[in-house]
């Protein structure tokens, strides 16, 4: 593979040739550790990269690990092996529930109705912050199915514009259209569109948890907080995963430049976005057990905002 090639053709070049400790495998891993562990999971990166290395799990004499944990890691590697084979498909709802159950499959979720893992919530939740001292409603279950022809109209549309980029993922989050997993689908949904579109992605760090969910916490008012969140992730994958995994190796794009008044038509949809939701989760009955709901709060330095802001 001398020539350029696109980014998620490199990813499963290395993936069918078995290329160990490379750009693929080295994806794999940190994805997963990093988006499993920001909803909570006990793993560590060490413990991750065992299970994708041999399928097992040793861990010390006295410490407890969740089977759930281990399971939904080795789940996050099926699901990104699914995503960067359907990485053209589009976005639609067959795509996304295929990859919660991807993700839940096998859980102590798996089975129970209340979860309807594969299948949008079928109750209603919310996104509930730090210590439980407020939570953000978010759409009720029976709205979910038309709110989330929105989103995937947004996907559809979508171009290499880190505002429309931030505004798509924020919009699925905000809906919040499955009883568990939101966080995990997403973030999945969004590498994999930036794949089709041969730009950048985003792998979110655990690190940097505070900025991205206060970013999705300020949308679209506060902008800068989530758009420059992802814009960082990009920029460290770009440099630490694509540029020294793989030099030389991969074609794409990447615009990193923004400014809230070039971008003040998209914020005018996403302000028209949140006010459906809140008038549709004020006429809701409010969430129903919420069982592991996407934790918020505040903290962490302001991301540095980039376009002149």
């Amino acid at each position: 593979m001398a020539d350029r090639t696109r980014l998620v053709d490199r990813l499963r070049y290395e993936r069918d040739a078995r290329i160990d400790h490379a750009l693929f495998y080295w994806t794999q891993v940190f994805m997963a550790y990093n988006s499993n562990h920001m909803e909570g999971s006990t793993l560590t990166p060490e413990q991750t990269r065992q299970i994708y290395d041999t399928g097992r799990l040793l861990a010390d004499a006295d410490e407890q690990i969740r089977l759930d944990d281990a399971i939904e890691t080795r789940n996050h590697f099926t699901a990104f092996n699914y995503v960067i084979d359907h990485a053209d498909d589009p976005v639609d709802a067959g795509y996304v529930c295929r990859l919660h159950a991807l993700l839940k499959r096998g859980t102590s979720q798996d089975g129970d109705p209340g979860f309807n893992v594969g299948g949008y919530k079928t109750r209603d939740n919310a996104i509930v912050q730090r210590m439980g001292v407020a939570m953000v409603r978010t759409v009720p279950a029976g709205d979910v199915p038309g709110m989330m022809e929105r989103v995937y109209a947004a996907y559809a549309g979508l171009s290499d514009d880190p505002v429309r980029i931030a505004m798509c993922h924020w919009m699925f989050e905000r809906v919040h259209p499955f009883s568990d997993g939101n966080g995990r689908v997403g973030r999945l949904v969004m590498f994999k569109e930036c794949l089709r579109l041969d730009t950048v992605p985003p792998l979110v760090r655990d690190e940097n948890r505070n900025m991205y969910v206060r970013g999705l916490d300020e949308f679209p008012g506060q902008p800068g907080w989530l758009v420059d969140t992802l814009l960082a992730e990009r920029d460290s994958y770009l440099s630490s995963f694509i540029e020294t995994l793989a030099p030389g190796a991969v074609r794409c794009s990447y615009a990193d430049e923004w400014s809230e008044e070039a971008s003040s038509g998209v914020l005018a949809e996403a302000a028209d976005f949140e006010r459906d939701v809140e008038s549709l989760a004020a006429s809701g009955d409010g969430p129903d057990g919420d069982e592991d709901p996407f934790a918020s709060y505040y903290g962490g330095a302001r991301p540095t905002t980039r376009g002149g802001r």
